[in-house]
């Protein structure tokens, strides 16, 4: 099987049982999806790693760039919100 197409297979399995047990426990806030999607994204490119043609600088193709710099984002709002409250 292409490594490609697995990769897509695998990435909507995993999102979708993250889902469904989110779902399942009453999980709503949004910052808690986009932080495990991000982990599974990251990994399943780590494993299978299809090669993207536009790469960033630090060698991150562009949604996991943007998933990166959104899971940052979330964790400074975080912290802020801890420090601050």
């Amino acid at each position: 099987m292409d490594r490609h197409i697995l990769f897509v297979l695998l990435l909507a399995v995993f999102f979708l049982f993250t889902v469904v047990i989110f779902a399942v426990i009453g999980e709503a806030r949004l910052d808690v999806y986009v932080a495990v999607f991000t982990i599974e994204y990251l990994v399943l490119v780590e494993i299978l790693r299809p090669r993207r043609k536009f790469m960033s600088p630090l060698g991150l193709d562009p949604v996991a760039l943007g998933l990166v710099i959104i899971f940052g984002l979330i964790v400074t709002r975080k912290v802020l919100e801890i420090l601050v409250g």
